[in-house]
């Protein structure tokens, strides 16, 4: 019941699922959303913080447009559903080979491009419109390209609003297989976030004083190498990730009362490898190493806060900027037994240069039973 396996059909005809994969799981059980029309999900009690995003082996911050800073949530995904292949969503008894979260891991495994011919795609759904494109590169290779925009700004424009948010996202991936035993896959994602505001009249300029526009820039860069031998398989990826946060907070004469500029980057490698040491496929051994080296820069400013004995407290911080490290290795041992049942055990270790206990060690231990085939 901690696992659920979603395909792509099941969430394109999920109910309230507008075409996204972040929308569709927060109907399962133990999922709620933080508040209407985000993606902030709740999971069995858990914060939006606490939510891990893997696509395609790369471990993502957050994947929603005008995303929250620091969370998970946002508005919309801006992973396109129709390069999706299948999603595992876990909200509990997770594998070693995931950390750092606490309350649930969804992983997102996207599809190859096709290789019988080339083919698109143009759609207009509720909130875009945008256009796929696919196709074969060689024999042994094939494409995915998509990019959509919002055309929420044409509506709000015509409705009288003040302010008016839009977006961009892309897509591509190509992969090439070498050999039978061994591919490469190339992954990018971008996404592009802003908010237009129309300041020409002072009724529109004291509406958008109340509002704290987010400009916010993120992409995702990532490479796979997946080698096949006689009794298993190993991943070799390499993943990039990095968001530019810049919101801003001006009154009703245009100054600015707030503003928050930060840009947060991770670059890490990871290997895993899955074995079969038994000839009947009963006992499988998985293991895996990873390593990320992480920069923040940030500057806030706030306005000055007049306590009740006359004091000014200001927050103002400007090129702030550290980094920090982060390691994890992780063993596990699965095993089936008769009458139906399997015993995993495993251990995890992590390490997080920024905090003074640098290294936890984390066990882990489940048993279930297949009740019937």
């Amino acid at each position: 019941v901690s696992a659920q396996r979603l395909s792509y059909e099941e969430i394109r005809r999920s109910p309230g699922g507008f075409e996204d994969v972040v929308r569709a799981i927060s109907i399962l059980p133990g999922v709620a959303q933080a508040q209407p029309g985000r993606n902030d999900l709740v999971v069995r009690g858990g914060a939006p913080s606490e939510n891990l995003y893997v696509v395609d082996n790369i471990e993502i911050p957050n994947i929603n447009h005008f995303g929250t800073q620091g969370a998970s949530g946002g508005p919309l995904s801006y992973i396109n559903l129709d390069f999706v292949r299948e999603t595992a969503f876990t909200t509990g008894g997770f594998g070693v080979r995931y950390g750092d979260r606490l309350s649930s891991v969804l992983d997102i495994d996207l599809r190859d491009g096709r290789t019988d011919a080339f083919g698109g795609k143009a759609t207009i759904s509720a909130t875009q419109f945008g256009l796929n494109l696919e196709g074969p590169t060689s024999e042994s290779g094939s494409f995915l390209l998509s990019a959509r925009r919002s055309y929420l700004d044409f509506i709000f424009r015509a409705a009288g609003f003040s302010f008016v948010p839009e977006y961009w996202d892309f897509l591509g991936k190509t992969t090439y297989r070498l050999d039978p035993s061994n591919s490469f896959t190339i992954l990018g994602v971008g996404a592009i976030d802003g908010v237009s505001y129309f300041n020409d009249s002072p009724d529109n300029r004291f509406d958008n004083s109340r509002v704290l526009g987010t400009a916010q820039n993120q992409y995702v860069f990532g490479a796979n190498w997946k080698h096949l031998f006689g009794r298993g398989f190993m991943t070799v990826t390499l993943g990039r990730t990095y968001v530019a946060y810049d919101g801003v907070q001006n009154d009703s004469l245009l100054r600015p009362i707030f503003t928050n500029r930060s840009k947060e980057g991770e670059t890490g490698l990871r290997t895993d490898a899955v074995v079969k040491l038994s000839n009947d496929g009963t006992t499988e051994l998985s293991g895996g190493l990873s390593a990320k080296r992480i920069r923040f820069d940030g500057s806030l400013a706030l306005p000055g806060f007049v306590t009740t004995f006359g004091d000014t407290l200001n927050a103002n911080v400007s090129g702030y900027s550290t980094i920090g490290y982060k390691g994890a290795s992780y063993l596990q041992i699965s095993e089936h037994l008769p009458a139906g049942f399997q015993v995993t055990a495993g251990a995890r270790l992590d390490y997080f240069s920024l905090i003074q206990n640098d290294f936890v060690f984390s066990p882990r231990f489940s048993i279930s039973w297949e009740l019937s085939p």
